[in-house]
């Protein structure tokens, strides 16, 4: 980004440029510059998205597909340490060496991050993975909730009834694993719902400390930090418990179980790269839409690739997460503060100029619409 007049002394003579002169935001990721725009670059960023997103569930799912593996802290310990990797990777690549947050705020929000992710996995040994993507859709709820009691929010009625059909589109499809799965316990749902209350108190609490604070932090340094805390706890908790022992015998038996675990953790951390340069470049409605896409192709390929036996409240279940889902992203939608589409009809990203208020919010609306592992990690 250009910053006129930075590390030059105030002068009168160095006039303001017009709005229509500002250069748009930079295409970048993971710190390269994407030498494409318009459609081909929406395209390209859409299968990226898709394609890592669906290629680190397939991943994850079959980790759990190995014989004898139930060890939830172990894959917890070995995604935040490979977020952290990648995320400091990114920050030399881009030179990014100046952290905006503080030891102290990275401490805390890790332990968050830390019990969204151990909960999420560990739900896993009673609930299908297909069940587990839309619990994870079910965020949106206590992410208002949430929002309402820490940052002072307000929901229309219409929004928390778009919430609710979606609430009750996951129950459905719980029930179905309920009908059909052996390993279904209960405990699993409440897991899952703790995991969800942690992600949602984490995205509430990075957005009001991180992203909104002035200068706001990047997402690799957000990533970064709280991974490499959230690995440091993630460790502590394996070696009292004897788990980390008993994992790795069983990966010395199972030696694909490792490569599994780190190829599915840094294909999270693309696809939430991915989504957060979609954010900037369209605007957070056209991402919902792609992102939409990718719950639907994930269920599906989890039925595909790991047959299980179907339930009518599948479909039904699933159907109504969907109309909540595009109810909710169109009382989303008329509430602005979107990319503003072309003539066309087509939202195009470099259409205006992106000024510091719309980056942070934009920043803002990235934690709480991510869904894939760093935080939904």
């Amino acid at each position: 980004n250009t910053s006129y007049g930075a590390g030059r002394p105030s002068s009168r003579r160095l006039a303001r440029p017009s709005t229509h002169m500002r250069r748009p935001p930079e295409a970048k990721c993971f710190g390269f510059a994407l030498p494409l725009s318009g459609r081909p670059l929406f395209l390209v960023l859409t299968v990226l998205s898709i394609g890592s997103a669906v290629l680190y569930a397939a991943l994850q799912e079959g980790v759990f597909q190995v014989p004898g593996f139930k060890f939830s802290g172990w894959m917890t310990f070995v995604t935040a340490a490979t977020m952290a990797v990648c995320g400091h990777l990114e920050l030399l690549v881009t030179g990014s060496r100046q952290r905006v947050g503080t030891l102290d705020q990275y401490l805390r929000l890790s332990l968050l991050t830390l019990a969204g992710m151990y909960l999420t996995n560990a739900s896993l040994k009673y609930l299908n993975y297909s069940t587990r993507v839309l619990f994870k859709s079910s965020k949106l709820l206590p992410t208002m909730l949430l929002g309402t009691l820490m940052q002072g929010r307000r929901y229309s009625f219409l929004e928390y009834l778009a919430a609710g059909g979606l609430v009750g589109g996951i129950t459905l499809f719980t029930l179905g694993d309920a009908d059909t799965l052996p390993s279904f316990h209960l405990a699993g749902v409440g897991l899952i719902l703790l995991g969800i209350a942690a992600d949602a108190a984490t995205s509430n609490f990075e957005e009001k400390a991180f992203f909104r604070a002035v200068p706001p932090a990047s997402h690799v340094e957000v990533v970064a930090y709280s991974s490499m805390f959230g690995s440091a706890w993630g460790l502590l908790l394996l070696l009292p418990t004897g788990e980390l022992g008993a994992a790795l015998r069983h990966g010395a038996k199972q030696p694909q179980v490792l490569p599994l675990l780190v190829g599915s953790s840094i294909c999270g951390y693309a696809s939430v790269s991915v989504v957060l340069l979609l954010i900037k470049l369209y605007g957070a409605t056209v991402t919902e839409l792609v992102k939409s896409m990718r719950k639907v192709l994930t269920v599906a390929l989890s039925f595909v690739l790991y047959p299980k036996p179907f339930s009518w409240k599948y479909a039904v279940g699933g159907a109504a997460v969907l109309i909540s889902l595009a109810a909710t992203q169109e009382l989303q939608r008329r509430k602005g503060g979107d990319v503003s589409p072309a003539e066309g009809g087509e939202a195009q990203p470099f259409a205006r100029d992106t000024s510091e208020e719309d980056s942070r919010a934009d920043r803002s609306s990235d934690v709480g619409s991510v869904d894939d592992d760093p935080h939904d990690k």
